[in-house]
């Protein structure tokens, strides 16, 4: 008897792991609805964001600073060249839209490899990341109650793919 019932148990757990064998995934319907520059997009800005030292806001000159290059990848995520960089709002001219810039680019330079999803490498080989960073108003949950917001504070907001 002993041989029938683990026999029994043992034909029963074949059964029920065939059954979940042949019960097809279905993608989320979360992925199905998002295309692939929202996909790879984040998968880039997440991995650069890891990267990026930003320098320390000072002055004015702080407000409205972009940065703009143009890269090639290689299909395993590699840069294929030197980033260019693009002309975007104009020449980096104060101290700080240097500092931006060359931060900017040496994020890119050194999270590489990107990870990205290979059945959209025709959209990412070749692409134009924009770091941006823009002040926006502080909402009240942004600042202690009673307690003014500092305007230069790290309250800013971040986009690093243009397009994507």
């Amino acid at each position: 008897m002993p041989i029938e019932r683990s026999a029994a148990i043992a034909l029963a757990g074949y059964l029920f792991a065939t059954a979940f064998v042949a019960v097809p995934i279905q993608p989320s319907a979360a992925k199905d609805k998002m295309s692939g520059p929202e996909t790879w997009g984040a998968m880039f800005t997440h991995q650069v964001e890891r990267c990026w030292r930003k320098p320390a806001r000072v002055g004015s000159d702080a407000e409205n600073i972009k940065a703009e290059f143009m890269i090639d990848l290689t299909r395993e995520g590699k840069l294929e060249g030197q980033p260019v960089v693009l002309p975007g709002n104009g020449p980096a001219t104060s101290d700080y839209a240097r500092a931006y810039q060359a931060s900017a680019l040496r994020a890119i330079t050194e999270c590489q490899p990107y990870h990205l999803p290979a059945e959209y490498y025709d959209q990412w080989k070749k692409f134009q990341p924009v770091f941006t960073e823009r002040p926006f108003a502080p909402t009240p949950a942004a600042a202690p109650a009673g307690e003014p917001a500092d305007k230069l504070s790290n309250t800013r907001a971040l986009s690093i793919c243009k397009g994507c």
